[in-house]
């Protein structure tokens, strides 16, 4: 299937090189993008090629472009539109590239129909990270498996967790979180493969959408939801790996287990946390699931070093002894390709 058209029509160069090299390392892959200083070449691109979406400056306007036929146009604006566009989407040109970004996609989600979604199929290896002992390090354990993979794959992480912890720690450039993204999907109008790319944030190689932040919305979403989620980010997106950082009160958790290519179980070793391991084996057995635990793997966590601020941890979770640590974990299952 052809990539989609997206034209950008400036006036200033710097502003232009600025968002083609931060477009590029993006690597907004489902896009072939097109680069225009006046409008008379845009037009003629146009006579000849369809234009899925076009960001323009508001000086460049009318109502010859205004008649063009786009999916997505957008105003690049400097500060006052005339108000016969007012009605269009606009996006204010000085703010960073990643955030014009998300915005662009975020409108041309509205747009795009369902057929034309482009379909991989390709089977997503998805790796479940939960523990029913608390505080066992499973938060740390999946940032820094995704960050470790991310050197070699295309890997997406989820925090499933009622109060992930991650506020301060994450990207604090906000596009939205992962309730977001699923109020989205109940909709079922536009394209969640789009409003995803949009609101999709990156630390190292790895990108992730941001944790919820209203534990009570979090409860309320279904089960069902989750694995049509899921099945969508598997469908409709060219990524590889689907880390999921489960949380207890996630609804249908066994039903999102059964998804999963493996299940990383970090553990302790004093009594009660080995109580509660068991008693989840045995709930297992009771409902007839007991094969899932053949998909679990359990682990020792190492001690993290100490550290100062989220930058530290970030980077300890990446390149220190603890991804160190959890590289040797992993390669066990994955092999050297994966480190």
């Amino acid at each position: 299937m052809s990539k989609s058209v997206f034209a950008l029509c400036d006036w200033e160069n710097r502003f232009v090189n600025n968002f083609m090299e931060y477009f590029v390392a993006k690597a907004l892959d489902s896009f072939d993008i097109r680069v225009f200083t006046d409008v008379e070449a845009l037009l003629s691109y146009y006579e000849d090629n369809h234009i899925d979406i076009l960001l323009i400056a508001n000086s460049f306007m009318s109502n010859e472009i205004e008649e063009l036929d786009i999916n997505t146009l957008i105003i690049l604006s400097e500060g006052d539109i005339l108000k016969k566009y007012a009605s269009l989407p606009i996006i204010y040109k000085y703010q960073s590239s990643e955030k014009i970004i998300s915005e662009i996609l975020s409108f041309y989600a509205d747009t795009v129909k369902e057929a034309d979604n482009y379909y991989y199929n390709h089977g997503i290896r998805i790796i479940g990270v939960y523990s029913p002992v608390r505080r066992s390090g499973k938060t740390s354990m999946a940032l820094s498996l995704g960050q470790l993979l991310a050197r070699n794959k295309k890997v997406l992480y989820l925090n499933m967790e009622e109060f992930s912890g991650l506020q301060g720690v994450l990207d604090a450039n906000y596009k939205g979180d992962l309730l977001d993204i699923i109020f989205y999907q109940r909709q079922k109008n536009g394209s969640l493969k789009y409003k995803l790319q949009g609101m999709t944030c990156r630390i190292n190689d790895l990108d992730y959408i941001s944790p919820a932040f209203f534990s009570e919305e979090l409860r309320n979403v279904k089960g069902a939801e989750w694995l049509e989620f899921i099945d969508m980010i598997d469908s409709q997106t060219d990524y590889e790996v689907l880390i999921l950082d489960m949380g207890e009160t996630v609804n249908g958790l066994i039903n999102i287990m059964e998804k999963c290519s493996v299940i990383y179980m970090p553990k302790k070793n004093d009594f009660f946390s080995q109580g509660k391991i068991l008693q989840f084996e045995e709930y297992m057995k009771s409902i007839s699931k007991e094969w899932l635990l053949d998909k679990i793997t359990k682990v020792d966590i190492p001690e993290m070093m100490p550290v100062l601020d989220a930058r530290d941890y970030i980077q300890e979770l990446y390149n220190g002894p603890f991804a160190n640590d959890i590289r040797m974990i992993c390669m066990e299952e994955y092999g050297s390709s994966y480190a």
